[in-house]
């Protein structure tokens, strides 16, 4: 039994309680709402995962949804850090790696909530290997269309698609450091282009492929970023309690992407120095 199991219940989150937050959030059903989520900032949420998604889609039921979908492990393991692969194995890894596939690769390391979501048999995901997002809702089609694997998080990706149709950022017990949305500001500042590869499936088969990236989160300060951001527009960010220790915040995507393009922009200019 781990440490957590033995823990007593101390906070219980219901469905109802699920419905008043996102009320009081001010959620709409019509939204176009960029969610992340932390189950542990709820307490205890009985049904976990499905009852949080259940209140997500009745909340927004005429609007879309959308979660990142992520598969690091997809990526070079030459490149890898965390854990680094031995030199003379990363040639088998590479060799034994499935094609990315949007119905049966998962997304590991970013919470339960997300990985649920993209099994679910209405949820739709884009066609990047490594960074691609799920959807559900009224565009969800259109939010996933993937014309490129180059710059997934740019102008031709999912969240300027978000972007365009003015959607809400939701931190459920999340702060901005998981703030996906930043992403979108730092791709389209003309940083530096580099290339990555990720196994794609070619008639049939895996085949490592390139594709263009950014450098992302090069100063780890999106937390810094965005308490400077909700300083500067506090109209933008509607906050409520979750427990003693969380906050669950609601921000307009287009200022918060308007605002990190104009403080990244000038950051990169200050080290380019």
């Amino acid at each position: 039994m781990t440490n957590w199991q033995e823990r007593e219940i101390t906070r219980v989150t219901t469905a109802t309680d699920l419905y008043d937050l996102f009320d009081r959030l001010g959620l709409r059903a019509t939204d176009s709402c960029l969610v992340h989520t932390s189950l542990s900032a709820f307490g205890y949420i009985p049904g976990g995962e499905q009852t949080l998604v259940t209140a997500l889609k009745t909340t927004l039921s005429q609007g879309n949804i959308v979660m990142p979908a992520q598969s690091a492990d997809y990526t070079d393991p030459r490149e890898w850090l965390y854990p680094p692969v031995r030199q003379d194995l990363q040639a088998k890894v590479m060799a034994g790696m499935p094609a990315y596939d949007r119905t049966l690769t998962p997304c590991h390391f970013i919470g339960l909530t997300p990985e649920y979501f993209r099994t679910l048999p209405d949820t739709q995901r884009s066609g990047h290997p490594t960074c691609s997002m799920t959807a559900w809702g009224r565009n969800a089609a259109q939010i996933c269309a993937t014309p490129t694997l180059d710059l997934p998080f740019g102008a031709q990706g999912p969240l300027q698609k978000l972007y365009n149709l003015n959607a809400k950022v939701v931190c459920l017990g999340t702060d901005f450091e998981t703030a996906t949305a930043i992403h979108l500001a730092e791709s389209t500042i003309d940083r530096p282009v580099f290339e990555e590869q990720a196994p794609i499936s070619v008639a049939g088969k895996p085949q490592w492929r390139s594709y263009q990236m950014v450098e992302l989160e090069p100063y780890d300060d999106f937390n810094v970023m965005g308490a400077a951001f909700c300083q500067a527009h506090p109209e933008q960010v509607t906050q409520q309690p979750l427990g003693q220790h969380h906050q669950a915040r609601v921000i307009g995507m287009r200022a918060l992407v308007d605002f990190a393009r104009e403080y990244y922009r000038e950051k990169d200019r200050r080290e380019m120095k």
